[in-house]
């Protein structure tokens, strides 16, 4: 079961620290550890990047490979609430030795540790046995056969089942805090991880285990198949196959946590985190922390110069904005087209960040777009830096290429893979509200053709599970057939739209009324003859 027994701690008050460890190990603490855990864990191998803590895999001479985990303070109100609050390591701690006493999978708990000054937390540590070749579950389960998946989802339905019978609510129940080691789904070693927030009593309420369920379906909703989120459920239940956990009921808490998932996530493109920062030299903002602050003010000199008429990084000079490349990074300023403009950019100034932050939400929506890079407003200017996808064809022009030609299984592919792709972004409740060939992008690949949209100021994302409504789906339609040059042929866009309707949301459904409604919206537009619009 447990990865080893936790034999009885004993107490210690070393180097202004204070906590527990197993025997015979006080030693190794003292001269290994406690004289800076922050520094021994940034020596280590880091495993879980996080602003919270630092989780690292460390070797300890005399002793061997462990897990040390050492947590952060990251404001003063934390500071204050540890007056009457334990630790998230002595949480953690007490948990693990929880699990393992219930004889439950876990790495064996070693030792925690405490410094206060006034009562108030200043660090903490947590070390356990180090679990070598595990990997998160979800990882796992695509590589097993079919039958040896089924035994994995069943058997994790009945760990979670004991660990809540046990009075153990873990709190944070994800398919990344679960592990699972080498070997078949059917007899693979699994453990229990990250237990820093969990609750333990001589029972479950039935609303924790409710939403320990969700929580756990949703974390693996990208791996299993509609059956299969039923085999996790049905194995959960006890009692003669009674239902505890309404099918229903689960689905409904599912829902609302992926809500709240794409609501929290849409925002941290302008928060610190492992991914971004506020950084952005002068002015303010946001960037991802792979791009440099050196980097992006050199970038930013740099379109200062390229923005000139006639200059080789200048891709684009209108009313409304400059477009200029550098290498593998695009940057876009924003400008203001009239008096009108520069009165609603200064009453709603957050339409500036819109094409950042949208290009943030798509990426945690799995659609394919340019990355983000940086948001920057300096001097009364406004920048955006993209991800330069200018590698990859516009999906009018390669139409208008495939078309011309003879190779139809490039055609067949490219028809299929579009209508499909864009049927699950409107049934996803994804909007682009600009969606012309020129801001489709195409990555086609030896199996498969992926799509990536730019230009995303006008993106809407309707909340979960709505899909898009039927108005917007027929303006995304006449959009993309007046983009598309008439070298398509008509019969080719209805075996496009046949497979569309698919996975479109249900209104789209009905071919007549859909094609009335797109030929009059293409009736007001330009429509492409040969030579792709701008």
């Amino acid at each position: 079961m447990s990865a080893g027994s936790a034999a009885e701690a004993q107490a210690f008050d070393l180097a202004g620290f204070r906590g527990e460890v197993v025997p015979e190990r006080e030693s190794v603490l003292h001269t290994q550890v406690l004289h800076d855990p922050m520094a021994v864990a940034q020596a280590g191998e880091s495993l879980r990047p996080s602003m919270s803590r630092l989780t690292s895999r460390v070797v300890l001479p005399d002793y061997g490979t462990v897990l040390l985990k050492v947590h952060r303070i990251r404001s003063s109100t934390e500071r204050m609430q540890s007056l009457v609050r334990r630790s998230r390591a002595h949480q953690e701690y007490r948990a693990a030795r929880f699990l393992d006493a219930a004889g439950l999978p876990v790495a064996q708990p070693l030792a925690y540790g405490e410094q206060r000054r006034g009562g108030m937390l200043h660090a903490s540590f947590f070390i356990a046995a180090f679990l070598p070749n595990v990997r998160p579950v979800h990882e796992v389960l695509p590589v097993q056969p079919a039958d040896k998946r089924r035994a994995l989802l069943g058997r994790l339905s009945v760990l979670i089942r004991a660990m809540h019978d046990a009075g153990f609510d873990h709190r944070d129940l994800h398919s990344g805090n679960v592990l699972a080691g080498p070997g078949p789904g059917d007899a693979c070693a699994l453990y229990l991880t990250d237990l820093h927030r969990s609750r333990m009593g001589a029972s479950v309420p039935r609303a924790a285990r409710l939403a320990s369920m969700a929580r756990w379906l949703h974390s693996l909703q990208a791996v299993l198949t509609p059956e299969e989120w039923m085999v996790v459920l049905d194995r959960y239940q006890t009692d003669g196959g009674r239902c505890e956990l309404p099918t229903a009921d689960v689905m409904d808490a599912v829902r609302k946590l992926e809500r709240r998932r794409r609501a929290s996530r849409g925002k941290r493109c302008f928060k610190e985190s492992t991914v971004y920062t506020r950084d952005v030299g002068a002015g303010r903002g946001a960037r991802r922390r792979d791009l440099s602050l050196e980097r992006l003010e050199a970038v930013l000199r740099a379109h200062d110069r390229e923005a000139q008429p006639g200059r080789p990084g200048l891709a684009k000079a209108g009313r409304k904005g400059v477009v200029t490349r550098h290498g593998d990074i695009v940057v876009k300023e924003r400008r203001a087209a009239s008096a009108f403009g520069r009165l609603r950019d200064r009453l709603a100034p957050q339409r500036h960040a819109a094409g950042y932050r949208h290009a943030h939400m798509l990426g945690v929506l799995g659609v394919g777009t340019a990355k983000p890079l940086a948001f920057v407003q300096r001097d009364g200017r406004t920048f955006t830096l993209f991800e330069d996808l200018s590698k990859l064809p516009r999906l009018d022009h390669l139409a208008r290429e495939l078309y011309a030609g003879s190779d139809r299984r490039r055609q067949v592919a490219l028809r299929e893979a579009s209508a499909l792709w864009l049927g699950a972004l409107h049934a996803g409740g994804v909007y682009h509200g600009d969606l012309k060939g020129v801001n489709v992008l195409v990555e086609e690949g030896p199996r498969v053709v992926g799509f990536r949209v730019i230009d995303t100021d006008h993106c809407r994302f309707f909340p979960y599970p709505k899909p898009v409504d039927a108005r917007r789906c027929v303006k995304n339609l006449a959009q993309l057939a007046a983009s598309i040059p008439v070298s398509v042929t008509r019969s080719e866009r209805l075996r496009w739209y046949r497979l569309y309707r698919h996975v479109a949301p249900a209104p789209m459904k009905d071919t007549r009324a859909v094609a009335s409604e797109v030929a009059a919206a293409l009736a007001q537009k330009i429509v492409v003859l040969d030579e792709p619009i701008e």
